[in-house]
């Protein structure tokens, strides 16, 4: 019986214990993208090819509406004048356009007081990657001398895995598509490829003719 009551008192005590603890994988999802505003004031006179080829290559993976364009004038000024703002305003206009942006609205606004160097500010609505919030990176990435705890009934620090999608994010080159494919489009994507293992694909159904050309040589 004394075998028994103790017996009945250890499973009465277990069961009173939990062993579980609050898990340590990533519960915070994969990375995100959300919505920023990109926006920089330039020298009008340094807005050259390859600075537009830049901008241009920079709104193709982040911009999100169309790209805002002012070209400043003084006034009264007599070399910051309305008329080369107009001139700068139309040569950065058609570089934009060269390199792939369509979407935009370019003005020149007088800017009493601002002397006699023009300045062009860009702007447009961009859309950013990042880790999921509250995800935090393990300890001893940004700083070597923290350690990693090995205690497991403390609040985790980190969550495994958040580390990964913090570096993932960094390097999506356009962070639109993690928000994936327009509406429609999956599913002509889908009959486009069957149309391809079945007939031939994009070209129609009938087989293409017979190529005949001159021949070089002829045996004999």
């Amino acid at each position: 019986m004394q075998k028994i009551f103790l017996a009945l008192t250890a499973v009465v005590l277990l069961s009173g214990c939990s062993v579980q603890s609050e898990t340590w994988v990533n519960q915070a999802g994969r990375a995100q993208v959300t919505e920023d505003q990109f926006a920089d004031y330039l020298e009008t006179s340094k807005l050259n090819p390859s600075t537009l080829q830049s901008i241009s290559s920079y709104y193709q993976r982040f911009g999100n509406g169309p790209m805002n364009v002012v070209v400043a004038y003084d006034p009264l000024s007599k070399t910051n004048t309305v008329s080369k703002a107009e001139k700068a305003l139309d040569i950065i206009r058609k570089g934009l356009f060269q390199n792939g942006v369509r979407d935009i609205n370019a003005i020149s606004s007088p800017v009493k007081g601002s002397g006699d160097i023009s300045t062009t500010l860009v702007s447009f609505p961009a859309l950013t990657a990042s880790a999921p919030a509250s995800c935090g990176t393990m300890p001893g990435y940004k700083d070597p001398s923290q350690d990693i705890p090995n205690d497991t009934n403390i609040k985790p620090p980190y969550g495994y895995g958040c580390t990964i999608e913090t570096l993932l994010a960094k390097q999506v080159a356009r962070p639109s598509d993690l928000m994936g494919a327009q509406g429609g489009s999956i599913t002509s994507d889908g009959r486009r490829a069957e149309r391809v293992l079945s007939t031939r694909g994009y070209y129609g159904d009938s087989e293409n003719q017979k190529l005949e050309g001159e021949s070089v040589s002829q045996a004999e």
